[in-house]
């Protein structure tokens, strides 16, 4: 017995009467292996290896640069297709770079948004490539602090100097969760920005 009573035996049990089980067929994943890291590096759709070839002798090889005219909105169409997923409309999501340089960005833009203001507020439990997204952008610009706080002090620490706050809804070590509307109405309360 490990956990709360759980067995490899029931896990093994539920596995078999699980109605998506046909799905792990869809990876690749090694016989035996219990795979479960999907928040950086999920199995390998084995799907992805012939999309790839495809789009590289296809609408790159053939394509050449005509292949701008489908690539340039990509973003946009995977955007609307996640907005359903997530409880956003059509044009408010757009799918970009890794999240990492993705952060980067927006750590830039909220910055230029908000001239004289130089602080960004996060959390040392904050993911730690947020955190390094945070400390290259203030090193980058060279007058950005990078105040952390507790997860609970977020609030309370935001005041006219804060450009933006930088949090992660989920803290991944323990589950816990901030209550963004609360944390972006503060912010707002301010004048800073939520990322």
């Amino acid at each position: 017995m490990t956990g709360a009573g759980i067995t490899r035996e029931r896990c093994e049990e539920l596995d078999r009467e699980d109605p998506l089980r046909h799905v792990r067929e869809r990876f690749f994943v090694p016989d035996g292996l219990v795979y479960l890291d999907g928040n950086s590096l999920g199995a390998l759709a084995k799907a992805v290896g012939p999309a790839v070839a495809e789009m590289i002798s296809a609408e790159w090889g053939a394509g050449l640069s005509g292949g701008w005219d489908r690539w340039f909105y990509a973003p946009e169409r995977v955007g609307d297709r996640i907005a359903p997923l997530i409880g956003a409309g059509a044009g408010e999501v757009v799918a970009i770079d890794t999240t990492t340089v993705a952060l980067t960005k927006l750590l830039g833009a909220a910055l230029a948004a908000r001239p004289g203001r130089r602080v960004v507020v996060t959390t040392a439990t904050n993911f730690p490539t947020d955190l390094y997204a945070l400390a290259g952008v203030a090193r980058l610009l060279g007058d950005v602090e990078v105040r952390m706080v507790d997860a609970g002090a977020v609030a309370d620490s935001l005041d006219e100097t804060v450009a933006a706050t930088c949090l992660t809804h989920v803290d991944f070590r323990t589950g816990a969760m901030f209550d963004m509307a609360a944390v972006t109405a503060a912010a707002h309360d301010v004048g800073a920005l939520a990322i």
